[in-house]
């Protein structure tokens, strides 16, 4: 599932399908190699997902998989797992985005599963003004998903 870009995103219970659907489109503009799901997250092929991934979900490899089994493959394959939060975990440009990673983006209401938060690898953070609660999941995708690019110094194609 990892292809030239080494690095991945995880849809870890994600209920609004334009979140999906931007998520989807965003990865795939930014080289990411597949989309990988949770059982609790909304259907890529729901409407509102497919017109928010302006055709991504086409082209962008995905698949759905139980959380654990998820977890695990990635834990066996070597795969680090980035969390992000509002807060909490290390400051997203000081962060290491390099090697084989996947980025785990968490319900919008209720963040992270807990299967996750114990099997995360290291928690970043959007510095962001502390009036403000937290971004939206699928802004918050593309702003980690543009520090990893920028990082690795990814040029489109």
């Amino acid at each position: 599932f990892l292809g030239k870009s080494s690095y991945m995103v995880v849809a870890a219970g994600l209920q609004d399908p334009g979140n999906l659907g931007t998520i989807m489109r965003t990865a795939e503009a930014l080289g990411a190699s597949g989309l990988l799901m949770t059982e609790n997250t909304v259907s890529p092929w729901n409407q509102k997902s497919v017109r928010a991934s302006a055709g991504s979900v086409l082209r962008l490899p995905t698949l759905k998989m139980k959380t654990s089994k998820l977890i695990a493959e990635l834990k066996s394959r070597g795969i680090k797992m980035i969390g992000t939060s509002s807060h909490e975990g290390k400051a997203l440009p000081d962060s290491e985005l390099g090697g084989k990673l996947a980025l785990v983006i968490g319900n919008e209401g209720k963040g992270l599963p807990a299967a996750f938060t114990s099997a995360i690898d290291m928690m970043v953070s959007i510095p962001q003004s502390s009036n403000v609660e937290s971004l939206n999941a699928a802004v918050a995708a593309a702003v980690v998903l543009y520090e990893i690019t920028r990082q690795r110094g990814w040029k489109p194609v």
